[in-house]
């Protein structure tokens, strides 16, 4: 199977309908890591309570209308299904998102969830998955044993059975994805 995995389009609606062009050339399986939307609130205020859904984030009926593939639960969502208590359908549609999800030997998450080095490199600790497929910081790579390897735009990275950490990169503004072949195992950074 071909897997496409998105990550972070932060409610952009020009680069994710971009990217889902480039995606459905090549497969009709999509996974998207999370941070579907941009939280207007930050951190700092995350203490705070809103009713008023255009203070925590932008409703775009069309850009609704582009997510009809599965996520997972970005620290965008956490922090908006936390901020906002008010009844709408962006809350609706978070309460849904799990925090993570597996398909055979991979382990897919958004990111928030693991530790990150200075350079923005993840350290992941070691379990049972030997692949875990990542975003958040919006960095393309694929990592092993803590050091980023070569992964060119468009070349097919083989998986040895070995255990990696891949970053997908982000949607918004740099219109990267990941395309997964489950059975060639190989990891392909796209852009639209």
């Amino acid at each position: 199977m071909k897997l496409a995995i998105i990550s972070d389009p932060h409610g952009s609606f020009a680069d994710l309908k971009a990217v889902l062009e480039s995606v459905r050339r090549e497969t009709e399986h999509i996974l998207c890591l999370g941070d579907l939307y941009e939280c207007h609130i930050g951190k700092k205020r995350r203490n705070e309570r809103f009713h008023d859904v255009t203070d925590v984030v932008t409703y775009d009926p069309d850009y609704e209308a582009l997510l009809t593939f599965p996520s997972l639960r970005g620290n965008q969502e956490e922090r908006i299904d936390e901020v906002l208590v008010v009844s709408h359908p962006i809350k609706t549609r978070i309460a849904l998102l799990p925090e993570q999800t597996t398909l055979d030997e991979a382990l897919f998450l958004h990111g928030h969830q693991v530790k990150w080095n200075e350079d923005w490199e993840p350290i992941v600790d070691k379990g049972k998955y030997p692949l875990v497929f990542i975003g958040h910081s919006h960095i393309p790579g694929i990592y092993r044993k803590g050091r980023s390897l070569p992964w060119e735009i468009g070349t097919p990275f083989k998986l040895k059975k070995k255990r990696y950490v891949i970053n997908v990169g982000a949607i918004i503004f740099d219109r990267e994805w990941c395309l997964y072949d489950t059975e060639a195992r190989t990891v392909t950074r796209m852009k639209a």
